[in-house]
């Protein structure tokens, strides 16, 4: 069986999804935190691993098992797969989902105790956003918000943050400046939405 083109179309696919991955998770090689990097491009790896080994593996195979084989192969790559991803940054995820459901207070203290590990810029970030949404004043949220971009001054996220604090407090002015800052630094495209519509709520305000 001739798996080598098969076998490249999925390394390619691979190596897109890794370079996606590795934009997403910039600001940890500018805090130098280079094997959380890495961490986070593990899955990547190890499937890339498994698949290029496919062709191997199914040389020592013949017409009579290669399914089965390739069955099993692939079902194992995918089980490792997950579990590889559901073993990065776990304590990022609990954080990350309790955020999404609600669970402010939850959350917060999964960032301090996080910050307490690794004080880096996107969890002193993800704090404020906890403590804005929670409805804690917000002179406490400009605290980690401004360690946060202090610490990695391209962090977009960390601005919009602070701004929504600063807005808060009646300092519109820098609420805006931050707002427009979140358009030269490093956002994505969703960010840079609400970014927008902060702004245009802000003006109409």
């Amino acid at each position: 069986m001739n798996s080598v083109y098969p076998v490249l179309g999925a390394l390619v696919i691979l190596a897109v999804f890794g370079f996606f991955i590795g934009r997403q998770n910039r600001d940890l090689l500018r805090a130098r935190a280079y094997r959380d990097f890495l961490w986070r491009l593990t899955p990547i790896f190890s499937t890339a691993v498994l698949v290029g080994g496919l062709p191997f593996v199914m040389d020592q195979t013949n017409i009579y098992n290669a399914s089965l084989v390739l069955m099993v192969y692939l079902t194992g790559a995918a089980v490792l797969t997950i579990l590889t991803a559901r073993g990065v940054a776990p304590e990022e995820r609990k954080a990350g989902g309790a955020f999404r459901k609600g669970q402010y207070d939850k959350a917060t203290k999964t960032y301090e105790n996080l910050i307490a590990q690794r004080p880096l810029p996107r969890y002193h970030s993800a704090l404020a956003a906890s403590l804005d949404a929670a409805g804690e004043d917000p002179h406490t949220v400009l605290e980690p918000a401004e360690q946060a971009i202090k610490l990695d001054p391209k962090l977009g996220i960390a601005y919009y943050n602070r701004a929504s604090a600063l807005a808060a407090t009646g300092e519109k002015a820098r609420a805006r400046g931050d707002l427009q800052t979140v358009f030269r630094v490093d956002s994505s495209r969703a960010l840079r939405r609400a970014a927008a519509e902060a702004l245009e709520s802000l003006e109409k305000g």
